[in-house]
């Protein structure tokens, strides 16, 4: 994202290392009569973060496929949409665009997870499908695989709870696949997805990678 500066980078990375805190270890300690307290904070953080996202794509002259006021209400029936070729054709995982598709589709995850967490079930498919969506244009890499393995299983997990047991298993077995293809096909390390908002001095290194 290229007309972003080091400053307003900065800001995004905090306010993502904020949700991370809010989601993770504030809301343990929220109070029984109002118990999604830090999830609701948190869900404004990344809100933020996408509409700082989306305002610098548009700024880049990119075509903006995301909703207006970071909020989008898809009503078509949920399927996996996995390609066949999604290992060999669509965005270079490390390349600008497949970047900044994979840090939109991250935030989407995130605030899917945030939506499910707290018991707002239609909110969080959306933004999960959403997700898939912007990983639609990618093609699997080191750079994206967790992303494109993790919205899955969200998915799976979801459906599962409403004994939706064959969509479930959808999401599922193509969450298996890609990660069994993957490590055969490519095998390196998969860069983490809380790598997306991370400033430089603090991205995870190879070796750190290794030992998860």
């Amino acid at each position: 994202m290229a007309s972003i500066n080091s400053v307003e980078w900065r800001s995004i990375c905090e306010k993502f290392t904020n949700a991370q805190r809010l989601t993770e270890t504030e809301s343990r300690n929220d109070p029984e009569n109002d118990p999604f307290r830090s999830k609701y904070k948190a869900r404004e953080c990344l809100r933020e973060i996408y509409c700082s996202l989306k305002s610098f794509e548009a700024g880049d002259g990119e075509e903006d496929t995301g909703g207006d006021n970071c909020e989008q209400r898809p009503t078509d029936q949920p399927v996996d949409g996995q390609r066949e070729d999604a290992f060999s054709q669509g965005l270079s995982g490390d390349s600008p665009a497949g970047m900044r598709a994979a840090k939109l589709g991250a935030v989407e995850y995130y605030l899917g997870v945030n939506h499910v967490d707290t018991e707002e079930l239609p909110a969080g498919q959306e933004h999960l499908m959403n997700c898939l969506k912007m990983l639609d244009k990618c093609r699997v890499s080191s750079e994206n695989v967790s992303l494109f393995i993790h919205v899955r299983n969200q998915l799976g997990i979801l459906w599962a709870g409403r004994d939706e047991t064959e969509t479930a298993h959808g999401f599922l077995e193509t969450a298996e696949s890609i990660y069994q293809r993957y490590m055969k096909e490519d095998g390196r390390p998969p860069t983490d997805m809380t790598e997306y908002f991370s400033t430089e001095e603090n991205l995870l290194t190879h070796q750190e990678r290794n030992k998860r």
